[in-house]
């Protein structure tokens, strides 16, 4: 099984720090946009940035998993 070196460690981290501040933006927008189109886009958006940080949780329990 292949050790996560601290770099690495420290670059998922950010990672998940980003993709979580983009997750609360989008769902703060879709809260107050006007149209409903822009809302659900709002909402896809956050829900993808969701994925993003299951994705680098999996990595971590996981380290020979590869991001496709």
């Amino acid at each position: 099984m292949a050790q996560v070196t601290e770099k690495e460690l420290g670059m998922i981290e950010e990672l998940l720090r980003l993709e979580s501040a983009l997750y609360e933006k989008f769902h703060h927008y879709a809260e107050h946009a006007g149209e409903s189109a822009t809302r659900k886009l709002c909402e896809q958006l956050g829900d993808r940035s969701r994925e993003h940080m299951v994705a680098l949780l999996e990595c971590l329990e996981h380290p020979d998993a590869r991001l496709h």
